[in-house]
């Protein structure tokens, strides 16, 4: 199931301002983020997200061209099945086939920011094509479930101090 492109979606949605917050980051005006889109040569298309930063604010340009001229390209062609050597390849670049052989990373300059996160995006699309391809979701393929019921979380904290608990209770 070779890999035939990687491609990736800069999502861009404004938010009104009577629905916007101030967090530490700022005011947050819109939320960004990059889908990314591996397709294979069988068909089979998996999706990943990746942040360009915290608090969704970001052009995304250089993330997306992280995933489309730097990481994409070393994967065209190979197995999208083949999920912790494609992430070894991204990781270690250009010294990969050290790092595989020797069995520990040897990363090339700048593995951290948002070239993690890009990694992160296709790293997810492949196990959403594995997931696909077995027909399986990917919470098996990682283990499987550990608990029935698990109590939901929820991010916050924006609200002005006379109402952080009113929000965060919420």
């Amino acid at each position: 199931m070779k890999i035939k492109s990687v491609t990736p979606i800069w999502l861009h949605v404004p938010i009104p301002e009577d629905r916007q917050h101030h967090s530490d980051f700022g005011r947050v005006d819109s939320f960004d983020s990059t889908l990314v889109r591996v397709e294979t040569e069988s068909g089979l298309v998996g999706h990943g997200e990746a942040k360009a930063q915290v608090g969704s604010v970001s052009t995304n340009h250089a993330l997306g061209a992280m995933i489309e001229q730097e990481l994409g390209p070393q994967l065209i062609g190979e197995d999208a099945r083949d999920i912790a050597r494609l992430w070894d390849v991204m990781y270690n670049g250009v010294r990969a086939h050290y790092a595989i052989a020797r069995g520990h990373v040897f990363p090339v300059l700048g593995r951290r920011g948002i070239t993690i996160s890009a990694i992160s995006g296709i790293d997810m699309a492949l196990w959403d094509i594995l997931g696909k391809s077995l027909g399986a979701p990917v919470w098996q393929l990682l283990g499987g479930r550990r608990h029935t019921r698990m109590p939901a979380y929820a991010s916050g904290g924006w609200a002005p101090v006379g109402r952080i608990a009113d929000e965060l209770q919420s």
